[in-house]
């Protein structure tokens, strides 16, 4: 019987995250000549003007009675409405979906009506989580590491702002799910939003996709890169819209041009080597242009959420920045945003923390208002290190976790969220005398390093009675001080690579796995690295680290301190 039980609660969930939700107005709406999309956008009953509804091609106002109405090809299969100021779109039971988007049913010529229901909100101040790559597939425990590894972390930080009352948001910056095990282990973009309705996820949501949630069973053709999208769309709607949050507008955009050329690591359904390239469809800057015309006050903070990064420092230290995006979809973006005083582009994809600073390159004054945050992984390096036993770290060494972005009006303040420790927590120290004999002694690591030679030796480590100090979400405006015995110590930045990671996760993925691949054979090297040379091997140190928000994060370290792949 208990087990019928289940089998039902899974179903109705499914039922109701399968596709998005309609509601029906008791207001009245007509179809004016021509339209093929029509509707009512209400609050409590009552019509909302002023309210703008997209296709993603065409952008029309809602009237003073709450109607809007469109002649639509329908071209992407849904309709959606830019969530104003001051309001939120409904969410049903445990979906986290907010119902801002609809289906499009019938055929392109025939007219359909389209409803949508607001609540009133004061979220002038509010906060959003950021989350990326989570990479859920339904292998190596990545399900339950999610639910009991990084979320009950992330409920705590969000409880503690719902009891001050202030309205708590997610953007998820793609690749939620993984589209090589879409059919071996059968969990696709689809059961993501399942799982975030049984797992009760804590928030609203709002998604983009990432290059792992395009079908790869979609063949190589001229309309790939749309086709792939069809599981997305069926289950998270449109893969390019807009919404407001108090004072801030933000917009999700899909910045990943999906080919699926034949090739490639074969897979169960999979046809094509699941290449892409990185630019904004012409389709979405048209629409950017007539969404962004409507935000005439040009001092509101602009919010993008993409997949992978736009501007990133060119050598990883501040300086030169690239754009990360095909020559002309990158000159047209930054020509929309450059009338805007602040632009926060919020990304995933690299698995790492990084935080670019458009003003710090001054050959390019036109990014100067921009401030890109590149964001680590949820699920770490694909969850392989928590499968291993071992602390949950991203592609350099960071651990895993999200970014908190606190907004009071068009204020803007943010901090990253370790997956399994407190956001007190914003660095960790190595005592370099103990990762050198960890590295003489382990034969795991000299197994390691006879198949890479290239990478890090740290038992040849030169300097005696020095401290290496990662800072996770290092950004160029921070500070590091580090005193002994109340003496200040000279600080050098230098990048390098992070010795845990290397015990904790790389050791486990190769030599475990019994996997030789070539690519491991190159260094890892991180920015955030700092370099302290202390006076003797037994002395404590104080380490006081500032965010760009003048926030100091301290840690005494008493030494020797010892090393391991578990180590805090």
């Amino acid at each position: 019987m208990k087990r019928l039980l289940n089998l039902i609660l899974m179903l109705v969930v499914a039922i109701s995250t399968s596709a998005q939700s309609t509601f029906t107005s008791t207001l009245k709406a007509k179809a004016k000549k021509g339209a093929t999309v029509y509707g009512v956008v209400e609050c409590d009953g009552k019509p909302m003007a002023g309210v703008a509804v997209s296709d993603g091609y065409n952008v029309v106002l809602t009237n003073k009675k709450g109607q809007y109405a469109m002649n639509s090809q329908k071209k992407n299969g849904n309709i959606f409405i830019t969530i104003p100021s001051g309001y939120e779109a409904l969410t049903v039971g445990d979906d986290v979906v907010p119902q801002f988007w609809a289906a499009l049913t019938q055929e392109p010529t025939t007219a359909e009506r389209h409803d949508f229901a607001l609540k009133a909100v004061n979220n002038d101040r509010h906060v959003i989580v950021a989350l990326a790559d989570i990479h859920i597939a339904n292998h190596h425990n990545d399900l339950s590491s999610f639910r009991d590894i990084f979320l009950p972390g992330l409920r705590e930080e969000i409880e503690q702002y719902k009891k001050a009352g202030i309205p708590v948001y997610s953007l998820c910056l793609g690749d939620s799910s993984h589209e090589i095990y879409w059919y071996d282990y059968l969990y696709d973009i689809g059961d993501f939003r399942k799982t975030l309705a049984q797992i009760k996820y804590p928030t609203p949501l709002f998604n983009t996709m990432g290059n792992h949630d395009n079908d790869g069973a979609t063949p190589h053709g001229e309309n790939t890169d749309f086709e792939a999208t069809a599981k997305y769309r069926k289950a998270f709607g449109p893969t390019y819209y807009s919404f407001n949050i108090g004072k801030i507008h933000y917009i999700m955009l899909d910045n990943i041009h999906y080919i699926n050329k034949p090739g490639g690591k074969k897979a169960k359904g999979i046809v094509g080597s699941r290449n892409y390239s990185y630019d904004i469809s012409p389709e979405q800057l048209s629409w950017l242009e007539k969404d962004l015309a409507l935000v005439t006050d040009k001092t509101t903070p602009i919010v993008i959420g993409v997949h992978s990064p736009i501007y990133r420092y060119k050598n990883g230290m501040n300086g030169k920045i690239n754009i990360n995006l095909d020559e002309q979809s990158g000159k047209a973006l930054t020509a929309l945003l450059q009338p805007f005083s602040t632009v926060h582009i919020l990304s995933g994809h690299a698995h790492r923390n990084r935080v670019t600073f458009g003003k710090d390159d001054t050959t390019q004054p036109e990014i100067a208002n921009i401030i890109d945050h590149n964001i680590v992984a949820v699920s770490g390096s694909l969850w392989y290190a928590s499968a291993f036993g071992g602390p949950m770290l991203g592609s350099l060494g960071e651990p895993a976790g999200c970014k908190i972005f606190n907004i009071d009006n068009k204020s803007i303040e943010w901090y990253f969220k370790p997956s399994q420790f407190s956001a007190q927590e914003q660095f960790r120290c190595f005592d370099m005398n103990a990762v050198k004999e960890y590295f003489a002694k382990n034969g795991e690591v000299k197994v390691f390093l006879d198949h890479f030679p290239k990478r890090t030796n740290y038992a040849e480590w030169e300097s005696e009675n020095s401290v290496m100090i990662h800072v996770w979400d290092w950004a160029p405006d921070w500070k590091i001080k580090v005193t002994e015995e109340g003496k200040e110590l000279k600080v050098v930045r230098k990048k390098a690579e992070n010795p845990q990671m290397i015990v904790a996760l790389d050791i486990p993925n190769t030599l475990w796995r019994i996997k030789f691949d070539k690519k491991n054979n190159k260094r890892k090297l991180h920015p955030h690295m700092f370099h302290v040379v202390t006076s003797a091997p037994n002395t404590t140190i104080e380490v006081t680290v500032t965010d760009s928000f003048g926030k100091e994060y301290h840690q005494t370290m008493v030494r020797p301190k010892p090393f391991s792949a578990n180590m805090k």
